[in-house]
C-alpha cells in the first residue's frame, strides 16, 4: 500500500475528531490513519493499537477514498463487513421482548452466552461475544440491576367507589366492617422457639370441633360486635344482622363486608334493606381490605395459636374475652386502621 498523503486541513480534521471522539473504536480508526499518515507501517501501527493489519489496511483505505472523517464512524463499513443483517437484527428484537424462560430456558433475562447460542441454534451463525455486546448498545440496551416496581393496585377503582359511598353516607350513620372467622379445636400452628434435634408437638384430643365467630367493628369508634354460632349458614347471618339492628337502633348502619353466600342469600338481602342497613360489598378474593380479618389473626395468634383447649367453646369463650378486653383504641390499631397508609384513613 503506497504512502496516506494529508494536507494541513485534512489532518486538523482528524486531530479534531481524534480529539472529540467519545467511542474508543472510533479514536482508535482515527489514530491509525494519522499514525500511518506520518510514515508509520501498517504492521507498526497494528502492532501499537493491538488490532491486526488487515484492519489497519481497511481503515486508511476506508479513508484515503474519500478523504473524510466521517468515513471511519460505525456503520461506516470500515474493518470487515458486518454480519448483523436486517434479518438477524429482527430477531435479536424480537428475543429481547421476550423473557429466556418462555423459551425453555433455566434464566430469568437474556446474557451475552445465554443470546449466542440461541443465535447459533436458530441462524446456524456463531456471532461473537464483542459483536453481540456491541449490537446490544446499538440498539440502546445496557446491563443494569433491575429494581422492584409496583403493579398498579388492581382494586383500586372499586377503592375508590367504596371510598366514593362512605363519604356519602347520611348524617347519624354508622360504618361497621362485618366478617367471621373459623375456630377449629385443633389449633392453628406457629413457629417458635424449641430444642434442637427433635420436633416441637402439639398434642391434639384427635376429633375436631368447629364454631364460626362473626364480628363487627365501627371502624369510627373501634366498638365490637361478637357472635359465636355453629355454622356460617345465610340463618346465622341473619341472627346477627338482628344484634346489629339492635345495637344501633335508631341509627343508619353502613355494613363493609364481603360477598360471601350466606351475606347474598336473598333472605339476608331482604332482612338488610328490612331493617335499612346499607350493604357496601368489598372486592371478590381481597380479604385484607376487611379491617375484621387482620383483627381475627392477630387474636388466633394470642389465643388459639399451638393450643388444644379442652372444649371448642372453651376456646370460643377466651377468643371473644380477649376481643372485647381491647380497648376501642387498641382494636382499631390492631387492625390497622388508625394506620397512615389505610385504603379508608380519608374518609374515616
Amino acid at each position: 500500500m503506497g504512502p496516506l498523503t494529508l494536507t494541513g486541513w485534512q489532518r486538523r480534521r482528524l486531530e479534531r475528531q481524534l480529539r472529540a471522539a467519545a467511542d474508543a473504536r472510533l479514536c482508535r480508526r482515527t489514530l491509525a490513519v494519522l499514525e500511518f499518515a506520518r510514515g508509520r507501517s501498517i504492521a507498526g501501527v497494528a502492532g501499537a493499537l493491538g488490532v491486526s493489519r488487515h484492519s489497519v489496511y481497511n481503515w486508511v483505505t476506508a479513508y484515503a477514498a474519500e478523504h473524510d472523517p466521517e468515513a471511519l464512524h460505525e456503520g461506516s463499513h470500515t474493518g470487515r463487513p458486518s454480519l448483523w443483517t436486517e434479518e438477524f437484527r429482527e430477531r435479536l428484537r424480537t428475543l429481547l421482548g421476550q423473557s429466556p424462560q418462555d423459551l425453555g430456558y433455566a434464566a430469568t433475562d437474556w446474557t451475552v452466552p445465554l443470546l449466542q447460542e440461541h443465535l447459533e441454534r436458530c441462524t446456524g451463525q456463531r456471532f461473537s461475544d464483542d459483536t453481540v455486546r456491541r449490537e446490544l448498545q446499538r440498539q440502546r440496551y445496557v446491563w443494569k440491576r433491575p429494581r422492584y416496581v409496583l403493579e398498579p393496585d388492581p382494586e383500586l377503582e372499586k377503592k375508590r367507589r367504596i371510598r366514593r359511598r362512605v363519604r356519602q353516607l347520611r348524617p347519624r350513620s354508622v360504618l361497621l366492617a362485618e366478617d367471621e372467622t373459623d375456630l377449629l379445636l385443633f389449633p392453628p400452628l406457629r413457629a417458635g422457639w424449641s430444642p434442637r434435634g427433635g420436633p416441637k408437638e402439639v398434642l391434639l384430643s384427635g376429633r375436631n370441633a368447629r364454631r364460626v365467630v362473626f364480628g363487627a367493628m365501627n371502624l369510627r369508634t373501634g366498638s365490637r360486635l361478637l357472635l359465636a354460632r355453629e355454622r356460617q349458614q345465610a340463618a346465622d347471618y341473619q341472627a346477627f344482622l338482628r344484634l346489629v339492628h339492635d345495637r344501633y337502633r335508631g341509627w343508619h348502619v353502613a355494613l363493609l363486608q364481603d360477598e360471601d353466600p350466606s351475606h347474598t342469600a336473598k333472605g339476608s338481602v331482604a332482612l338488610a334493606s328490612a331493617f335499612g342497613i346499607e350493604v357496601i360489598p368489598l372486592p371478590k378474593r381481597a380479604p385484607k381490605l376487611n379491617p375484621m380479618d387482620t383483627l381475627w389473626g392477630q387474636a388466633k395468634d394470642v389465643v388459639s395459636a399451638n393450643r388444644q383447649y379442652a372444649t371448642i367453646e372453651d376456646q370460643v369463650e377466651r377468643f371473644i374475652r380477649h376481643l372485647e378486653s381491647l380497648s376501642p383504641r387498641e382494636a382499631l390499631e390492631t387492625a390497622g386502621v388508625l394506620s397512615r397508609s389505610h385504603w379508608l384513613k380519608s374518609v374515616l
